[in-house]
C-alpha cells in the first residue's frame, strides 16, 4: 500500500497544476510524499492529512504558498517505471522517484512538515 500511495502522491505534486492547484491537493500530495519518505507512511497518517484538510485552515491564504511550486519538479518521472517488472526493481524505483520529487520541492519541505504537527502527527503516527 506504501508504494501505491507515495505513487500517487509523487505524480500529483510533479503535476501540481493538474492535481494539486489548490491548498488541499497540496497538502494532501506533498504533505503525503513528506509523511511517506520522512515518517514511513502509515496508513493513519494520510487519514490524519485528510481530516486536517477537511478543516481548510488556508482558506483565507493566497495560493500556492511562498516562495511557490517549483519550476523543475524532479530530474525522475513515472517514465522510469515502465520497465520495473520485478516487485522489488518497482519499489526502489518508486522510492527513487519520490525522493528525486521531494529534493526539487525542498524550499517548501519546511512547510510540508508543518503540515504534519498540524495534522497532529508524529514519527510514529498520530497522536492517541
Amino acid at each position: 500500500m506504501k508504494t501505491w500511495r507515495l505513487m500517487h502522491d509523487v505524480y500529483d505534486v510533479q503535476h501540481e497544476e493538474e492535481f494539486c492547484g489548490r491548498w488541499k491537493g497540496l497538502v494532501m500530495h506533498l504533505g503525503g510524499l513528506c509523511w511517506g519518505l520522512e515518517y514511513g507512511g502509515a496508513e493513519p497518517g494520510y487519514r490524519a492529512l485528510a481530516k486536517l484538510i477537511e478543516k481548510n485552515p488556508w482558506k483565507d491564504q493566497p495560493y500556492p504558498p511562498e516562495p511557490g511550486i517549483p519550476a523543475f519538479r524532479g530530474a525522475i518521472t513515472v517514465a522510469v517505471l515502465k520497465d520495473l517488472n520485478d516487485p522489488e526493481r518497482l519499489i526502489s524505483g518508486v522510492d527513487r522517484w519520490a525522493r528525486s520529487a521531494w529534493l526539487a520541492y525542498a524550499e517548501l519541505q519546511p512547510t510540508a512538515r508543518e503540515w504534519i504537527k498540524m495534522a497532529g502527527l508524529r514519527e510514529t503516527g498520530p497522536r492517541p
